[in-house]
């Protein structure tokens, strides 16, 4: 009898055992924490001036910013200004339903080493970029032709590397977004956990002001394939001075 069970304990062990290998379980994810840091929440800022900010991210996977265990790059700030605060319930309850996907896909590729929203990095601002082309499908598909393969004396003498890590589909939904999300002058995006945001040199005569900011952080999951990976952020709100 003993000998009937020891056998059938064995056999539910080795079922067992075959049944992991062939339905390896995904790791649970925590997801990252996210946090301005500065300027602080009850901050106000100033039409023509600079405003430092800093980010933190904490990732049980990933690891720690303040460690330089996170790619810098792939922390971002989003920042938008208001008229005043009759329009800050409308963008928050908009925002929910943006997608930015893109704009992630730029910080884990190499975008904003040369690029960035407002303002000639090492290439031309995505501003410049929005305000030269327009939105038709064959424009788009070249300009994603370009990312992909690399190109040179469009914007002068810098030469663009090619990105054969993206796909078509990829690149054409990553044009379209800087296309569509860089014509307004309200609107500015930044990459990296610290930098400075030049806020606006004027406003109309009944414009408050309200600075919203938003930093987000998509972790890399927990396995290679980053599957399961978590998205987290942090808005902070400013009014004008």
């Amino acid at each position: 009898m003993r000998l009937i069970l020891f056998i059938g304990s064995l056999l539910m062990a080795c079922f067992y055992f075959l049944f992991s290998l062939s339905h390896p379980q995904i790791q649970e994810n925590r997801p990252p924490e996210i946090t301005i840091t500065a300027p602080l929440p009850n901050h106000t800022f100033k039409w023509n001036s600079i405003l430092p900010y800093e980010i933190q991210v904490m990732d049980f996977e990933d690891g720690n910013s303040e460690y330089d265990e996170i790619n810098p790059n792939e922390v971002l700030l989003i920042v938008r200004y208001l008229k005043d605060s009759s329009e800050l319930k409308p963008y928050l309850k908009g925002r929910s339903n943006t997608n930015y996907e893109p704009l992630i896909q730029m910080g884990s590729s190499t975008c904003f080493n040369c690029h960035k929203a407002k303002g000639k990095l090492i290439g031309p601002s995505f501003e410049s970029i929005a305000a030269k082309y327009d939105r038709d499908p064959k424009t788009i598909e070249l300009l994603a032709s370009k990312i992909m393969t690399g190109s040179s004396t469009v914007w002068g003498d810098e030469k663009m590397p090619p990105h054969p890590d993206f796909l078509a589909g990829q690149v054409q939904e990553l044009v379209l977004w800087i296309l569509e999300n860089n014509s307004d002058p309200n609107n500015d995006y930044l990459a990296g956990v610290k930098g400075a945001i030049k806020t606006k040199e004027t406003a109309t005569d009944n414009e408050k002001g309200i600075l919203v900011m938003t930093a987000i952080y998509r972790d890399h999951g927990s396995n290679d394939e980053g599957q399961n990976s978590i998205q987290s952020q942090n808005t902070l709100i400013l009014k004008n001075h």
